[in-house]
């Protein structure tokens, strides 16, 4: 059974790692920001599209999300740059396209420039005839009807024929075949020197890729660059050697001024890594300043419509707000007003406690149940015991298994017993008490007697339960008990019972026994 509760607090968890507003969450969802509070709050699940979208968006599987299971690499703190980094990403580029450019030999002359250059070859066309020849076209890949086969097909099927026509894929395309590919062939897919890496394309790939992959192709789309075979010109995660290495490859298709020109090179990359790395964390201390002063400024302007009243501009800015001090603070003006309605509908339950005891006391169990939902946990449980005492099991029985009722879960389901709302207490004691509670409940039966009742909820109750139940009323010398539910008993308990029979000299007792041990 999925737990609305924990999956809420799970997409909660999620979004203030990455340091997400409840409103900005709710736009890369497209839906409201009501929405997200709802989950959030454990009302109400999204829809299989939306959990998609979150698991893509969050990086994580749809059983991880639904069973609230996140793997702690997925919690790390993200903060979002604000701006791109293009132009770093530029700057390195131009300088390793020079690192690459060969040097001209020292020994040439300086007239050598004049040698004429030959004609170019038209396409098609051979050196020695200059004739155009015809070339037959190959038969068309058609990658929908692939893509349609896919989840039918092995993955190395699928590997085969995406690696045959690597060439054609978008990125978009390799991220729509992630599902039915190995890690490996995605992996090479994804660094054909044509394919873009943009943060959409990341977020459909990451659930895929291994997390070192994952972190160099974030680093490379911030910096809106290509994924490339050398390492030389990937500047997300290029360094010195990997710029050596990649000038030692060139250097071997060169005759003369190889050597030389690949030792400056390697100085020059490296020069270069350290330039790009200082400029990378300038910008990322910049970002960060200018992201606190954005919010100082967001929280003023929150203060002042707070100051001037201005209930319709922060009802349209108030999932903007992350700061809890100023929500309560918003909150506790609003509910001196009496604007206990408006705080319910954008605070997502910070309601006067008056507000409640006064909806109690009225009997306005409608209104309460339209809002429980948004309360604390003891404001929840406060509510849940006042329906109790008013009797009112229908309510109960409605929203037991929507709110929390750790605390109070066996006092309401006594209550409820001896009220004769016995459909109550079986509910409550199946969906919302643990084995203490539910033994409360057991001896409340047990008190009154009540053995038929006892059987009916024996399914919820542990052998050792029955066994201590057992041993007592064998010592009373109420055997009658002890026949009814020494089945149910544990093993310990029926040796009890045994010993105390043959103590008695109890046969019949001796012989209901000795089948169960």
């Amino acid at each position: 059974m999925i737990d609305n509760r924990a999956v809420g607090k799970t997409i909660a968890t999620l979004r203030q790692n990455r340091n997400m507003t409840q409103q900005q969450l709710a736009a890369a969802l497209n839906v409201s920001h009501q929405a997200v509070s709802k989950w959030e709050n454990g009302a109400a699940l999204p829809d299989v599209q939306t959990l998609m979208d979150l698991t893509r968006l969050f990086g994580i599987t749809m059983e991880q999300l639904l069973n609230a299971e996140v793997p702690p690499e997925r919690l790390e703190n993200r903060s979002p740059l604000e701006e791109p980094i293009q132009n770093i990403g530029n700057f390195f580029n131009n300088i390793v396209s020079g690192i690459f450019t060969p040097p001209r030999d020292e020994d040439e002359d300086d007239g050598a420039a004049d040698v004429e250059t030959a004609e170019p070859v038209e396409a098609g066309e051979t050196e020695e005839t200059g004739e155009v020849g015809e070339k037959e076209a190959p038969a068309p890949f058609e990658l929908e009807k692939l893509l349609q086969m896919a989840p039918f097909m092995s993955k190395a099927a699928v590997d085969a024929l995406l690696l045959e026509h690597r060439e054609q894929l978008t990125s978009a395309d390799i991220a729509r075949f992630a599902p039915f590919v190995s890690r490996e062939c995605l992996e090479k897919l994804i660094q054909n020197p044509e394919t873009e890496i943009t943060w959409e394309t990341l977020q459909k790939l990451a659930p895929f890729l291994k997390r070192e992959m994952v972190d160099k192709l974030a680093k490379l789309a911030a910096m809106g660059g290509k994924a490339v075979k050398d390492a030389a010109n990937n500047p997300s995660c290029v360094t010195g050697e990997d710029i050596g290495k990649a000038i030692g490859d060139v250097s071997q298709t060169l005759c003369r001024g190889a050597e030389k020109m690949a030792r400056k090179a390697v100085k020059l990359g490296e020069d270069v890594v350290n330039e790009v790395t200082n400029a990378y964390n300038s910008f990322v201390e910049g970002a960060r300043s200018r992201e606190e002063r954005v919010n100082a400024l967001r929280r003023a302007a929150c203060e002042r419509a707070l100051q001037d009243e201005k209930w319709d501009w922060l009802a349209e800015h108030i999932g903007e707000i992350d700061d809890e001090e100023l929500l309560k603070a918003v909150a506790q003006k609003a509910n001196g007003l009496g604007m206990h309605d408006w705080v319910l509908e954008h605070l997502n339950g910070y309601a006067d406690t008056r507000t409640i005891d006064a909806a109690i006391e009225a009997g306005n169990w409608g209104w309460l149940g339209d809002h429980v939902w948004q309360f604390e946990d003891d404001i929840q449980e406060k509510i849940a015991l006042a329906a109790a005492r008013a009797e009112n099991w229908q309510w109960l029985s409605t929203y037991a298994e929507q709110i929390s009722l750790d605390n109070c879960a066996d006092q309401i389901a006594v209550a409820a017993y001896r009220a004769d709302a016995h459909a109550l207490a079986r509910q409550l004691m199946e969906h919302c008490m643990d084995r203490a509670q539910r033994e409360t409940l057991a001896n409340a039966v047990v008190n009154e007697n009540d053995y038929d009742f006892l059987e009916e909820i024996g399914d919820q109750l542990q052998p050792e339960y029955f066994g201590r139940l057992c041993v007592a009323r064998a010592q009373d010398g109420k055997w009658d008990v002890v026949t009814r539910f020494a089945a149910s008993a544990d093993h310990n308990s029926l040796e009890q019972m045994m010993e105390l029979a043959i103590a008695e000299g109890n046969f019949d007792a001796i012989d209901l026994l000795d089948p169960l041990l």
